[in-house]
């Protein structure tokens, strides 16, 4: 019998996001995963719009599974220039539940319901302004 106890909990969400075709990535600097919107590369993932994947505080989602807190969260951020970010909303909060599998489809579900309810930039009204030498962001929200 193979047992899952001894995979990290961020592969089991990582996996998840894919059947959802949610492009993401584990920062293993930072210990978080990040979701981003498939028309942009990892590398331009932080100057946009994303979403960071993360367990309790104290716990560590690079921890294999038979250490899974029970809790998981998914916050969506505005990037700006890589360095700043604005909290924009809480995309999904698992139910204090032990079920790590129940729980990444869940939040995976979530996370690609929200990037898809989002306006991308060719849809987005150009409001602010800049012509094409000038940086555009891909958001439409407020800056924070």
């Amino acid at each position: 019998m193979t047992t899952l106890a001894h995979i990290p909990v961020a592969a089991v969400v990582l996996h998840a996001l894919a059947v959802r075709e949610v492009p993401a990535f584990l920062d293993l600097e930072e210990g978080f995963i990040v979701a981003h919107p498939a028309r942009l590369s990892q590398n331009q993932a932080l100057d946009s719009e994303h979403v960071v994947l993360t367990t309790d505080w104290g716990s560590d989602i690079r921890d294999p599974v038979d250490q899974y807190p029970g809790n998981l969260y998914a916050t969506a951020y505005e990037g700006y220039d890589g360095s700043d970010y604005c909290d924009i909303a809480r995309v999904y909060h698992s139910p204090h539940g032990e079920d790590l599998t129940a729980d990444a489809a869940a939040c995976a579900k979530a996370v690609a319901e929200w990037f898809a309810s989002r306006p991308s930039t060719a849809d987005a009204e150009d409001k602010s302004g800049a012509d094409d030498t000038d940086e555009v962001r891909t958001s439409t929200t407020e800056v924070c």
